[in-house]
């Protein structure tokens, strides 16, 4: 079977396989490609009044919207109007989820449920066509860098399931398994079966370019044409270092268990907002704030009936620039993206820093050290002096390393930090499958003091 009658014979059996469920894809792809083609004036228009119509149907089916703060926003302003409406915080859709559901909608109805990476998962219930709407922009965008559904994909996700992802002619490798077999076995994958795209965990992506070139440097470049990024913040240092290993095109997504697809990267480099799919306000003080101020982001679902979510809280950051993208897409652009807002740490001297400054920070670092030094690293805050750092490493990890990274902590937090580097033969991921770079870690039961700590940073740093 020839590869392009491969990929379409699993592209029918994928929207055959939908249709049956209930879940149009392939109409509703056609039909965003149609929308895209609006000017922006005709755009914004239609996606006006999706939006009336959204919020006049969570009005009058959600029972939660007619209690509380919602009951008296709307005695005294019309419930069409999105800026009358409360925000609505994530512990609001966690605790009292069941008051979220719309009346009507059980038919077909299906929960999704997000990682916890920082906490108690949300869990959020979705109709079978607003699900099907927002795999179609997905694929809408995939589909803007000529990738069709269907095409040859390795798969680097938390979870799997196996027939769906036959049917997507995708072959998965569960993240929560990279053990040095597992990456050896997606290596190989990759060399023989050439796959054209490359779908999942930026941290994942990296790690496996990293390996491939390590041991097998003589492979071809570029050796995956498109990964299409999502699940955790795409760093500057991982975007290189995909590009770098496997000659790559990223092709970024960013969206949430609660609403679904939010913003997808264009061939320009831009991230348009999918405001098909959801409408995105930036938020600071409880005050929407005008295009291109920073603030924190809220999305209102325009597809999901079964639990739609209006002016929701996702946990993260950014701004809607003012300015329109060159490729002429009618949709506006989210920059300066900051995922997990609250992974905020103490420096030694009092003041607050997000943790990306340490993952930014590693993008010199990285592109300097020799392949195998530093699989993979994790920077654990234990008090506003003390810190440790697994480092999972091959080869070559010495210590003018150790010291690179004790540097990039003090750097960040201050020169007082006391930094203790840790070799591990596989740093821990999240129950998810995801990876973070940084986070607050418990006291290490068996430090005694912090003199110790000093100590023992000390005799590994040099």
């Amino acid at each position: 079977m020839t590869r392009t009658l491969e990929e379409a014979c699993h592209r029918s059996a994928y929207f055959a396989m939908q249709r049956l469920r209930n879940r149009p894809v392939g109409p509703y792809i056609r039909d965003l490609q149609r929308r895209e083609r609006l000017d922006s004036r005709s755009h914004q228009h239609l996606v006006a009044n999706e939006l009336r119509e959204t919020l006049l149907y969570a009005r009058a089916h959600v029972p939660l919207y007619s209690t509380g703060q919602w009951r008296n926003a709307f005695a005294h302003a019309d419930a069409s109007d999105l800026a009358a409406w409360p925000v609505l915080e994530r512990q609001i859709v966690r605790e009292r989820s069941s008051e979220l559901l719309a009346r009507g909608s059980a038919l077909g109805r299906f929960y999704r449920q997000s990682s916890a990476s920082t906490g108690t998962p949300v869990r959020v219930a979705w109709n079978p066509r607003g699900a099907a709407w927002g795999w179609a922009n997905e694929y809408r965008v995939t589909l803007w860098y000529g990738v069709e559904p269907g095409v040859r994909t390795l798969l680097l996700w938390g979870s799997h399931h196996r027939l769906q992802d036959w049917v997507r002619n995708c072959r998965g490798f569960l993240t929560t398994e990279l053990t040095q077999e597992r990456l050896e076995e997606a290596a190989q994958y990759v060399l023989k079966r050439r796959p054209v795209l490359l779908q999942g965990l930026p941290s994942a992506m990296t790690q496996l370019g990293r390996y491939i070139r390590a041991n097998y440097p003589q492979a071809p470049w570029p050796l995956i044409p498109f990964a299409k990024v999502g699940g955790e913040q795409l760093f500057p240092f991982q975007r290189d270092e995909i590009y770098r290993h496997l000659g790559t095109k990223i092709i970024e997504f960013y969206g949430c268990t609660e609403v679904g697809p939010i913003a997808a990267e264009c061939p320009a480099g831009s991230m348009h907002l999918m405001t098909d799919n959801s409408l995105i306000e930036i938020v600071r003080d409880g005050v929407t704030v005008p295009a291109g101020e920073f603030g924190e982001i809220v999305a209102t679902s325009l597809s999901n009936r079964a639990m739609p979510l209006i002016r929701c809280k996702v946990g993260d950051s950014g701004r809607i620039s003012p300015d329109p993208c060159p490729c002429g897409r009618p949709y506006p652009v989210l920059a300066d993206l900051v995922a997990r807002v609250a992974d905020v740490f103490i420096t030694a001297d009092g003041r607050k820093v997000h943790g990306s400054a340490l993952a930014n920070g590693l993008r010199e670092l990285l592109a300097e050290s020799p392949l195998g030094a530093i699989r993979q690293v994790l920077f654990q805050q234990i008090d506003p002096l003390h810190w440790k750092v697994l480092v999972e490493s091959e080869t070559g990890f010495d210590a003018a390393l150790a010291a690179r990274l004790t540097g990039l902590v003090r750097a960040s937090f201050g020169a007082a930090c006391c930094v203790k580097i840790e070799r591990v033969a596989m740093v821990p991921r999240e129950s998810s499958g995801k990876f973070r770079y940084y986070r607050p870690a418990a006291p290490d039961p068996t430090q005694s003091t912090r003199a110790q700590f000093a100590t023992e940073t000390q005799a590994l740093t040099g």
